[in-house]
């Protein structure tokens, strides 16, 4: 069980983050384990119910967020990873999360999201869908979505591999 989960962390560190990043100090062994169970369609085994795990969610998502906030190296590709997640399970809370603080955190940190990015270009489509879910969702307005994306098409086209710019931009234009 421990080579396994050792294994499972050391994945995800390769999985999410780019060639110099290597050195840098993997996640937390029970929120590695967390997130592949969640990737598997599992309830994380950390937690003793359903209930339980809900919270335990919330709260790996909370501390995700803050790391990638502060720039804790390698917690934006985590963060954006768990956002993939959220997104292929159909979790309507935390889907909701993510389209409330993508935005604010790809404002504060538009080229440490977008390296992620480029180096785990499948993880785009649901960055790029979790960005344009923020414009018009809930009491933020559609109508920022134009500025943004006047602003941000430049550095994307100029930082992402041109298929995944163009789909991310095309996702971008597209109302959620």
């Amino acid at each position: 069980m421990v080579l396994r989960r050792t294994g499972a962390v050391v994945g995800l560190c390769f999985a999410v983050s780019t060639a110099g990043a290597q050195d840098l100090p993997p996640p937390q062994p029970g929120d590695a384990v967390e997130m592949i169970e969640l990737m598997l369609g599992r309830v994380p085994s950390r937690h003793d119910s359903p209930l339980a795990a809900m919270h335990g969610l919330a709260d790996l998502y909370g501390r995700g967020l803050e790391q990638a906030r502060s720039g804790t190296p390698g917690a934006a590709g985590l963060w954006l990873l768990l956002g993939d997640v959220a997104l292929r399970s159909t979790d309507a809370g935390l889907t909701q999360s993510y389209a409330a603080d993508m935005l604010p955190l790809y404002r504060q940190q538009p080229d440490a999201i977008l390296l992620v990015l480029t180096d785990a270009p499948w993880l785009a489509p649901s960055t790029c869908h979790h960005l344009s879910a923020y414009f018009g969702s809930e009491d933020r307005p559609e109508d920022g979505r134009a500025p943004f994306l006047a602003s941000e098409t430049p550095r994307i086209a100029k930082a992402l591999p041109d298929p995944v710019a163009s789909a991310c931009l095309e996702a971008l234009a597209t109302p959620r």
